[in-house]
């Protein structure tokens, strides 16, 4: 009995690790918001040469903010005016639709024993 016991405790704490968001570098977030603007705005590379600077530079400023939200929000609208310079129209709609949704994810503090990728 005590080991079925043990071992369900043991199923469960698995459980809970797996589910564990990693904590991603700027660059690493950045390289994915990228990618994800390729696939899905269909950018060129010459927006993307535009792009992935301004992606590269509000994820790291993002991360010194330290959860402030004030500034994330004033990092956040300068991301967008910058952005909206580099996408046409239709990419832009779609870049805003997506961070808007991103935007309205709960918050889930990293746990700073995490190391970040």
């Amino acid at each position: 009995m005590k080991l079925s016991g043990c071992l369900v405790v043991l199923f469960l704490f698995c459980s809970f690790a797996v589910m564990a968001q990693p904590v991603w570098s700027p660059g690493k977030r950045s390289e994915m918001e990228m990618e994800w603007m390729r696939d899905s705005l269909h950018i060129t590379p010459r927006q993307e040469q535009k792009a992935a600077p301004v992606s590269l530079h509000f994820q790291a400023q993002m991360d010194k903010s330290n959860g402030a939200e004030k500034t994330q929000h004033e990092l956040m609208r300068k991301k967008d005016a910058a952005m909206k310079s580099v996408l046409n129209r239709e990419q832009y709609k779609k870049y805003y639709r997506r961070e808007k949704e991103i935007r309205l994810r709960p918050k889930v503090k990293p746990d700073p024993r995490h190391q970040a990728y």
